[in-house]
């Protein structure tokens, strides 16, 4: 049977026709799913909880003093640790001696040294302050009886002159009397001087020969003061009262990056918490807030204490390898209740689970929306 070509032009027309058909009924929405779950991980919550009613964020539990990291001399002229006189979880008091290098002996006694110094030139300045004031008092009495001595000899001169022209004194025994005037007068200049330099004051008001040694005293004390905080360095002291949390030094060993040993009161814990920059406009002083962790088993109670002034970077991450890792926020103290507080003290780093109470904020409603911390 022969196909006329106008049958052939008819039934290719019509086979374009449906393959048009079947492109424009295929789905366009297919696409948009990546985005969506690209988007889900801003905005995502915990299942159950309010993005309008509360803000979600993470936190760790550490004391109220914070953690403290007691630090030493590092370098091969630190010396090494000789003796530790605490246990971790053992409970300290401020200014408690926790352990001693086997620097402490010699340091120990160069600040003996140092002290000794500074008593030896306090001896030497009383003993200058003494001679520079009898020095002072006899110069004073020696000018007054050279004076005297002058005034006589010049007497003595005036009187030998008058009797010479009388014809009583020859000539010998007037230059007797100028030489002896001469005399007076260089003892008195000489005295004098003497008095004037031991009575020369500086800026302070003090002897210019005081203050040299007072000088140098200060210097040797300057010296026991370097003594004293070298001979310091070799003993570890607890800064406050709290609870050794963690201990890194070793007998027999130098001092490491992580210090001696780590420590916090654990009487009063906290909450540190990370908010989202765009949820901080809702938190505020004195909201509740629920605390919860795998560790706990049931929450905790918490208020807002303090809120940072600081926009940082995120430092608490959830177990999640989508997790956004550079996200801005600012960190939020809750202080927790007495039974809370008791029921962690033990759990210093613990990372938790905060829930903080919204409240209404008349500026930025939709960035609160952008919440990632779960």
């Amino acid at each position: 049977m022969k196909i006329s070509p106008k049958h052939l032009l008819m039934a290719a027309a019509a086979a374009l026709l449906a393959a048009a058909l079947v492109l424009l009924s295929w789905p366009v929405h297919a696409p948009a799913a990546p985005a969506a779950a690209a988007a889900s991980r801003f905005s995502a919550r915990p299942a159950g909880e309010s993005a309008g009613t509360a803000i979600v964020a993470l936190g760790r539990i550490e004391p109220a003093s914070r953690l403290l990291r007691l630090d030493g001399p590092l370098g091969n002229d630190a010396g090494r640790i000789a003796r530790i006189f605490v246990a971790e979880g053992e409970r300290v008091t401020r200014d408690q001696v926790l352990g001693v290098l086997d620097t402490e002996p010699r340091l120990a006694a160069a600040l003996a040294q140092a002290r000794a110094n500074v008593a030896t030139k306090r001896a030497q300045l009383a003993q200058k302050l003494a001679e520079f004031d009898n020095s002072e008092k006899s110069l004073g009495a020696a000018v007054e009886q050279q004076v005297a001595e002058r005034d006589r000899a010049q007497w003595d001169l005036e009187r030998t002159r008058q009797l010479a022209k009388a014809g009583l004194y020859s000539d010998p025994a007037l230059i007797d009397k100028r030489l002896a005037l001469l005399s007076a007068n260089r003892k008195l200049n000489a005295s004098t001087l003497a008095l004037e330099r031991i009575q020369q004051r500086d800026a302070n008001g003090k002897r210019l020969e005081e203050a040299v040694v007072r000088a140098e005293l200060q210097a040797v004390e300057a010296a026991a003061e370097r003594a004293l905080t070298d001979y310091a360095l070799s003993r570890f002291r607890a800064p406050v009262d709290g609870t050794i949390l963690r201990l890194h030094a070793r007998l027999g060993q130098q001092l490491g990056t992580d210090g001696f040993a780590e420590l916090g009161d654990v009487s009063t814990m906290v909450v540190r918490a990370e908010v989202f920059e765009a949820d901080i406009a809702a938190v505020a002083v004195g909201q509740p807030a629920t605390v919860t962790s795998r560790s706990l088993a049931t929450p905790l109670d918490a208020t807002v204490e303090r809120i940072g002034m600081v926009v940082g970077t995120q430092s608490v991450i959830r177990e999640d390898p989508a997790a956004v890792l550079d996200s801005r926020v600012v960190e939020v103290y809750l202080k927790l209740d007495s039974a809370s507080s008791a029921r962690v003290s033990a759990l210093t780093n613990l990372q938790v689970r905060v829930s903080i109470r919204r409240v209404a904020t008349a500026t930025g409603p939709n960035l609160s929306r952008l919440s990632r911390a779960d």
